[in-house]
């Protein structure tokens, strides 16, 4: 019943005629090889993930059967790269999770490697508000990604190009959004 929305949540929620068989027990016409990982996830809330890869895809199979979407997106999710641990660990705007998150997003847009260096190259706070320390501290660098926080707000950009400071329109960003 900890799951709302489950396979398991719906036969017991009362939604469905469930016998029980004469010993006491339910019977549920599936495999039972896997069903202690569904059976200790929904006792702790954690899945300790098997190795094998085998026993992972028929673990996914039981997940979607018993419609348990947390150990489904567990067994479905794409691996962060340790880079995401790392990169942009200087920010003092992006939490871990938030960094995971734009890692991923930024694969298809930059090229990450395991090599790939990365540095912060300029914070306002640190190198002054104005447009010309930006462009002097970013200018010709090649890549970069921006992320600027301004309030409760979050947002940034990409380039695969290089800063070039003649393209900017005035000589100051608003204090406190860089």
């Amino acid at each position: 019943m900890s799951i709302p929305g489950s396979m398991l949540h719906a036969m017991f929620s009362g939604r469905f005629d469930t016998k029980l068989a004469e010993d006491g027990s339910y019977f549920i016409d599936r495999d039972g090889t896997h069903f202690r990982f569904i059976l200790n996830y929904l006792r702790t809330g954690q899945l300790i993930v098997p190795k094998d890869e085998i026993i992972r895809e028929e673990l996914l199979a039981e997940a979607e059967f018993y419609q348990v979407e947390g150990i489904t997106k567990v067994l479905t999710a794409k691996p962060v790269p340790v880079r995401a641990v790392t990169m942009f660990k200087d920010s003092v705007i992006l939490s871990t999770e938030q960094r995971e998150t734009l890692i991923n997003w930024l694969k298809g847009s930059l090229t990450i490697t395991n090599d790939s260096t990365d540095k912060l190259l300029y914070r306002a706070s640190r190198n002054g508000w104005a447009a010309s320390n930006f462009h002097s501290c970013c200018d010709n660098k090649g890549p970069t990604v921006t992320v600027i926080k301004s309030g409760n707000y979050i947002f940034g950009g990409c380039t695969d190009q290089s800063w070039v400071g003649k393209y900017y329109f005035n000589n100051r960003f608003p204090k406190g959004t860089a």
